[in-house]
């Protein structure tokens, strides 16, 4: 491998930095003070926007996907609350200087919850598994620098790239590092998804689509047996619903909780308020390759006729900060943007006026009750400065298939976001990412993204991702609204819940006052 360092990296606000503290010590607190001793058993239910569309990574899109991801499967590395990628089933990753080339060093004796070993050959199966274009896994795009792996020992990976790649580490922590188990696959076929078989705290007990997932202890996990009996995952798509659920004792967390519930419960003083923060931003996203839309002045009238500041006050109690950029406030390009558009109707009154032509918009959205008052609330502006709305409400497994499928116009959207910079980009606005919905190609972007990856000086990508911004700003593939912060509302009698930026929720230390 040549010169290496070991690196583990901070949610984008450092680069690649030198690992110094022990992989135990980053994953236990020896020593630390308990209020209470851990109880075991029981089960906590939570919420979900959507049933899950399937338990294969390969088909991973959304915040509830990877939260089901991280219970079924784990990750290679993971996220602690700083935002730090940290150790995890890998105990330690190690660069070259220049970032072309990482070994990966396996923890000994993992299993997946099938009783088969979890070890390099599983790993280069992966990703091999991830990479092959008859999958289309949507994370495909954070392991297309690879050039060539390789099990150099039972638990030990070499892996080469084609060009440098700082963002590989941090895309370890997410679905391309939840790493599934080869034997299950062979088993199940194209019928994994219905199965999913990782080396998580927890394994599939009972799914029963559009009600409930059900996973229970995997008591083989490499960590120590998780406290719970089981973890439920229920879809719930109206927000009033899941909040009135947590109130009446049958749920018992509620993820991405909405502005006005988080405000009653700070009244109520009844349920924890875990907010880790934002790698995240709510959008509007625009397929370039749309009638209208196609052209700039559309866009820029769009975006001009926004009044974010009231958008958010209506919708948000004016709890979120309002965005202008694609980085979250935990990475470190956040805001680095020059002369985004600013509320102006009257920009947006004149450009419809060149455009010289009607302008009529269908704007997709998640069909729930908050999503149908913030189209509402957009169809109301664009009429203002003359264009023309149809809202067209969509369920949430099929808005992410139309956004996929680019077949749309222009659609409501939110991006959870990744721990390295280069997970809310490149994938989204390379000409050839993989889940690039708005039909971008930009040959100055491509350069610009490419040379993010190249280089782990925090100064140098800082430079390099303001002039993404900038380039954002000025084509508007994203109409950005706000910042958003995945807050979770949870029982107080749920205990170890530890709020981490990226807003999934780590359960193999919760446990539950009985």
């Amino acid at each position: 491998m040549g010169e290496s360092h070991p690196v583990f990296v901070n949610a984008g606000r450092i680069g690649l930095a030198t690992f110094v503290a022990t992989a135990v010590a980053l994953l236990v607190s020896a020593g630390a003070p308990r209020a209470q001793e851990p109880k075991k058993g029981g089960s906590v239910s939570i919420s979900m926007e959507s049933d899950l569309p399937t338990l294969d990574p390969l088909g991973f899109a959304s915040f509830n996907d990877r939260n089901a991801g991280l219970l079924l499967y784990d990750t290679l590395l993971d996220i602690d609350a700083k935002g730090n990628v940290i150790p995890n089933i890998a105990e330690r990753i190690d660069a070259s200087e220049d970032v072309t080339s990482f070994k990966l060093t396996l923890r000994s004796g993992v299993k997946f919850s099938d009783g088969t070993a979890y070890d390099a050959a599983a790993v280069v199966k992966n990703f091999q598994r991830i990479m092959d274009p008859k999958n289309r896994c949507r994370c495909v795009s954070d392991l297309s620098t690879i050039a060539s792996l390789e099990a150099t020992g039972p638990l030990e990976v070499v892996i080469k790239m084609k060009s440098p790649s700082a963002h590989f580490p941090a895309a370890l922590a997410d679905v391309a590092g939840m790493v599934v188990s080869p034997a299950a696959v062979e088993k199940y076929g194209a019928d994994f998804g219905n199965h999913g078989v990782g080396a998580g705290p927890f394994k599939l007990k009972e799914w029963r689509r559009g009600a409930q997932v059900i996973f229970e202890r995997n008591p083989d996990y490499w960590r120590k047996p998780p406290y719970l009996d089981e973890v439920v995952l229920r879809p719930m798509p109206d927000e009033q619903t899941r909040y009135a659920s947590l109130k009446a004792g049958n749920l018992d967390i509620v993820t991405n909780a909405a502005a006005r519930d988080r405000v009653d419960a700070a009244q109520e003083k009844r349920f924890q308020i875990l907010n880790p923060g934002s790698l995240a931003t709510s959008f509007i996203q625009v397929n370039m390759g749309a009638p209208d839309v196609s052209d700039i002045r559309v866009r820029q009238a769009l975006a001009y006729a926004l009044d974010r500041v009231a958008l958010n006050r209506a919708l948000n109690r004016g709890l979120y900060k309002i965005a202008n950029t694609p980085f979250g406030t935990g990475l470190f390009p956040h805001e680095a943007v020059d002369g985004y558009p600013a509320y102006d109707p009257a920009k947006a009154k004149k450009l419809v006026e060149e455009y010289g032509k009607p302008i009529k918009i269908k704007l997709s959205i998640n069909a729930s009750p908050v999503n149908a008052l913030a189209g509402q609330a957009l169809q109301q502006m664009w009429k203002k400065v003359g264009i023309e709305t149809e809202i067209i409400p969509l369920e949430q497994v099929q808005l992410v298939r139309t956004a996929a499928s680019r077949d749309y116009q222009v659609m409501l959207y939110r991006w959870a976001g990744g721990a390295d910079p280069d997970k809310n980009v490149h994938q989204f606005f390379h000409s050839k990412g993989t889940v690039n919905r708005v039909n971008f190609n930009n040959p100055e972007m491509d350069k610009l993204l490419d040379a993010a990856r190249a280089t782990t000086n925090k100064e140098e990508r800082l430079k390099i991702y303001r002039s993404v911004n900038n380039l954002l700003a000025k084509e508007l593939p994203y109409l950005f609204l706000w910042y958003f912060d995945n807050v979770a509302l949870a029982n107080p009698a749920v205990k170890g819940l530890t709020p981490v930026p990226d807003g999934l929720l780590r359960m193999h230390a919760v446990w539950k006052d009985k």
